[in-house]
């Protein structure tokens, strides 16, 4: 028996499939595990890269975004309605023109390589790996990593707002399997339609043979001199980076032992310059910027304790990559008690957690682990030894191929049954 043929389709041209934000850490590490598995996968992306990346991916990545018809209009669109309006119903209106390559990719795929499944990353216009596999009996699993249409009204802007309501809820209602990083999120796309028993929560990840804990005594807080404190991530609001530098600022007037090691770029980084020089610390925090993931391991590793500082937040569903990217490498954990953090981390016995929003209890757990190194190993061991056991790419890769497993001996069996679209 051959091995399952996947057609992995991501329309988001925000989430570079070879790139460095964390949607793309995603999408790579899940492709790479289930190939490892012994998948053979074919991706289709609206952007296959960020232009910087030095990544790789076990899979052939085709280009869908680049049709120079939809550009064209794009711009067009531009030209009639110049300024922030014009440049929302340029992107929307590609975003659906997408849809028209993304078929004909994926019947070209089909054509010479069958397909036995389409694995959708969700995007807010994306409809055409739905319709594909509807019309060729194949399975069609979506992933759901955030409630788009909501960030999209909420942080940027959404014009066709009513379109995105009903084309989120149709693909929630007609997928086979809809697959979500978090019970916050399993909430909403029932709330938005989906069939509970249809619903699958798969965790984020990361791979404890590349996050690997340094050997004893190598970090480099052990000489006494130096305790970094390390956040990875985009710098945004609601990853809590105003908290970070205010606790920082606090901490390091208490010691000048203590380093920022921030790994990560973002709307906010003129924030963290604009601290830098007020309270002079220039020499005290760094900055990377956007790197290569492959640089990332070695980045945590010179952290003496990560933070996960999340702010105050309405709605928390996030699954922090770097959580579990923090826990596989062996780095002891201050995270705010909030969402998924407190499913997945228990305070004293894998981190030490602090009410979300609170500078005080950052600046205490910190000045805790620097001076109780014990407690901080202790800590960090129990959090590797979590993530090896609960918490890898391959686990995930696994349920998914289960998941595939199961809809496949369901066609065998004459039992498979697709949610009907309602009658027109």
């Amino acid at each position: 028996m051959r091995p399952p043929h996947i057609a992995y389709v991501c329309a988001d041209r925000g989430v570079p499939v070879l790139g460095t934000k964390g949607g793309s850490t995603h999408i790579r590490e899940l492709v790479n595990a289930l190939a490892a598995r012994g998948a053979e996968l074919r991706v289709l992306a609206a952007r296959p890269s960020d232009g910087a990346s030095r990544t790789s991916v076990r899979a052939e990545v085709v280009d869908v975004g680049s049709a120079r018809f939809s550009r064209l209009l794009r711009t067009q669109i531009r030209r009639v309605a110049p300024g922030a309006a014009g440049e929302v119903i340029g992107s929307e209106t590609l975003g659906f023109l997408l849809n028209q390559d993304i078929y004909l990719g994926l019947q070209r795929f089909h054509s010479r390589w069958r397909i036995d499944v389409i694995y959708e990353r969700y995007s807010l216009w994306g409809h055409a790996a739905l319709r594909f596999a509807r019309d060729h009996g194949i399975p069609f699993l979506l992933e759901v990593n955030a409630p788009l249409r909501l960030e999209q009204a909420r942080y940027r802007a959404l014009h066709n707002g009513v379109v995105a309501e009903a084309l989120e809820a149709h693909l929630f209602q007609l997928a086979d399997r809809v697959i979500v990083p978090s019970s916050a999120l399993r909430d909403y796309v029932i709330g938005r339609g989906a069939r509970p028993g249809r619903v699958r929560i798969v965790y984020n990840a990361a791979d404890p043979n590349v996050f690997r804990p340094p050997p004893a005594g190598t970090r480099p807080g052990t000489a006494g001199d130096r305790f970094v404190i390390g956040f990875l991530g985009s710098l945004k609001p609601w990853h809590g980076i105003q908290d970070l530098l205010r606790a920082f600022v606090r901490l390091r007037r208490r010691s000048p032992a203590y380093r920022l090691l921030i790994v990560g770029d973002g709307p906010l980084r003129p924030a963290i310059e604009q601290i830098r020089r007020r309270e002079g610390l220039t020499d005290a925090i760094r900055v990377t910027g956007n790197v290569d993931y492959a640089r990332v391991p070695a980045l945590v590793a010179e952290m003496d304790v990560a933070l996960a500082p999340y702010p105050r937040l309405t709605a928390f569903y996030f699954s922090p990559l770097k959580v579990y990217e923090y826990m596989a490498a062996g780095v002891p954990i201050v995270a705010s008690a909030i969402g998924q953090v407190t499913e997945i981390l228990t305070h004293r016995r894998t981190a030490l957690l602090h009410p979300a929003g609170s500078i005080t209890k950052i600046v205490d757990h910190v000045e805790e682990l620097r001076t109780r190194p014990r407690l901080a190993a202790r800590l960090a061991r129990a959090a590797r030894h979590l993530a090896v056991k609960k918490y890898t790419w391959d686990r995930n890769a696994a349920r998914v191929l289960a998941m595939i497993a199961t809809l496949h001996r369901q066609i065998r069996e004459g039992r498979y049954a697709p949610a009907e679209e309602p009658a027109l």
